[in-house]
Order: structure tokens, then C-alpha cells, then sequence
């Protein structure tokens, strides 16, 4: 049970595809995924824990708006 996050959160997480794995420190929870890097048919295993996954999403989004904003270099 991953107590660090919210059932909405944990619901976001598993949209994305993020299964849950293994127990991490206290009652943290690492969630994989299977990726394909672009350029390779290979996949690769990508595991996080909820908190870096939500970061990581949240920092993707702000770029997105900012590129937007901006007009391109999402740098900016």
C-alpha cells in the first residue's frame, strides 16, 4: 500500500501506464513501466516512485504551457 499519495494520484499513475513493483523506504511504492526510447525498438523497464512521476509530469506540463506562452523554446 503506497500511502504518499492520494487515490487520484495513484488513479493518474496507473493511466499512464505504471504498474506498481516493489516497496521502497517506509511505505513508498515504485511503479515500472515498460518505454521504447525513440529510435529503437527496444524496450526499456522505467521505474520511479509516485512522487518523481508526478514531479516529472508536472514539470513536462509547465514546459508545455511555457512553450506555448512563449511562442517556441519552451528554454525560455
Amino acid at each position: 500500500m503506497d500511502d504518499t499519495v492520494t487515490a487520484q494520484q495513484l488513479k493518474q499513475i496507473l493511466a499512464m501506464g505504471y504498474k506498481p513493483e516493489s516497496q521502497a523506504r517506509g511505505n513508498e511504492v515504485f511503479y515500472c513501466r515498460r518505454e521504447r526510447p525513440l529510435g529503437t525498438r527496444f524496450e526499456t523497464r522505467i521505474c520511479k516512485t509516485s512522487g518523481r512521476i508526478l514531479q516529472d509530469e508536472r514539470q513536462g506540463k509547465e514546459m508545455a504551457t511555457r512553450a506555448q506562452r512563449v511562442g517556441g523554446d519552451p528554454a525560455k
